[in-house]
C-alpha cells in the first residue's frame, strides 16, 4: 500500500473485558482523540481503544448483558435493573402516617444508589407520607430505573376525633381506659386533655393525649381510684374544642 493521502485509512479496534451491565439505557462512551497509527489509549479499567492501520473490520462481542459492535452498544433484553416498592396506606385523607419500602432491587452490578422524589436518598424506606404519588430512583455505575407508586389512604370518616362517653376501669382487661379513637395520629397528637368532676373540680389532665403511655384510668391526679359517676371533658386537639361527658363505671 503506497503512502499517498488517499489510500490511509484509520480504523479503531475496541479490546475491551465486557462486566455484566443491566440497564434499559446505552452506555456512552465519550469520544477520545488518541495518538498516532499503532499506538492505545485506555478508556478506563475494562476498556482500551487501538489505533491501526488497515482495512475496516466489524466485530461483535457479547456477554449475559452487553452486545458491542464496534462503537456501537445495546443491553440486552434479559437482566435489566428491576425495583420492587411495597407502601402502607395512610389513615385517612390528612393523615401523614403512610410508608415506603424498597423489598428488592435486582440487576445490574452493586453498589447501587438510592434517591426518593421527596429528596431522601440511600434510605431504602419512607415513613410519613401524606396518601399521593411518589417515585423512587435507583442508580448504579452504569443502570439506572425509576419506579412510581401511589400511598392510598383510609376513608375520610378515619381522620374523625371519635370520643367514647363510657369506660368500665375493674380490672377486667376491657375498657379499663377511657378511649378517644384517632388521637394518636399526626394531626391530633398535639392535644390536651382536661376532666372534671361534677362539681367542676379537675381531677385529670395531660398534653399529647396517646390511649397508651398518657391515657385516664379512673384515677385522680394523687392516683386514686374515683367513684362511680359522670364527669366532663375538654379535649383540645387538631384546632378544634370538644367537650362532652363521661360516666364511669366501676
Amino acid at each position: 500500500m503506497s503512502k499517498t493521502r488517499s489510500t490511509y485509512r484509520l480504523i479503531l479496534l475496541l479490546t475491551l473485558t465486557l462486566l455484566p451491565v443491566l440497564s434499559q439505557g446505552q452506555i456512552v462512551i465519550s469520544r477520545h482523540v488518541i495518538g498516532s497509527a499503532g499506538q492505545s489509549y485506555p478508556l478506563d479499567d475494562n476498556t482500551v481503544l487501538e489505533q491501526t492501520i488497515g482495512e475496516p473490520v466489524i466485530e461483535t462481542q457479547t456477554n449475559n448483558n452487553i452486545t458491542l459492535t464496534q462503537g456501537f452498544q445495546q443491553p440486552l433484553t434479559e437482566g435489566l435493573l428491576q425495583i420492587e416498592v411495597s407502601t402502607l396506606p395512610a389513615s385517612c385523607p390528612t393523615s401523614s402516617d403512610g410508608g415506603a419500602f424498597i423489598t428488592e432491587i435486582t440487576g445490574c452490578i452493586p453498589p447501587y444508589s438510592i434517591l426518593w422524589s421527596n429528596g431522601v436518598a440511600e434510605l431504602d424506606s419512607l415513613d410519613r407520607l401524606l396518601p399521593g404519588f411518589y417515585s423512587v430512583t435507583v442508580s448504579s455505575r452504569f443502570c439506572e430505573e425509576t419506579v412510581e407508586f401511589e400511598v392510598i389512604s383510609g376513608p375520610a370518616t378515619d381522620c374523625e376525633l371519635r370520643i367514647f362517653n363510657a369506660f368500665t376501669p375493674d380490672g377486667d382487661g376491657k375498657s379499663d381506659t377511657w378511649t378517644i379513637e384517632n388521637i394518636q395520629l399526626p394531626e391530633f397528637r398535639d392535644n390536651s386533655v382536661e376532666i372534671f368532676n361534677r362539681w367542676g373540680q379537675q381531677v385529670f389532665s395531660t398534653k399529647n393525649y396517646d390511649n397508651s403511655q398518657k391515657v385516664w384510668n379512673g384515677q385522680d391526679k394523687s392516683g386514686n381510684e374515683l367513684l362511680s359517676g359522670t364527669y366532663y371533658y375538654i379535649v383540645e386537639a387538631g384546632g378544634i374544642t370538644y367537650k362532652g361527658y363521661i360516666e364511669l363505671i366501676r
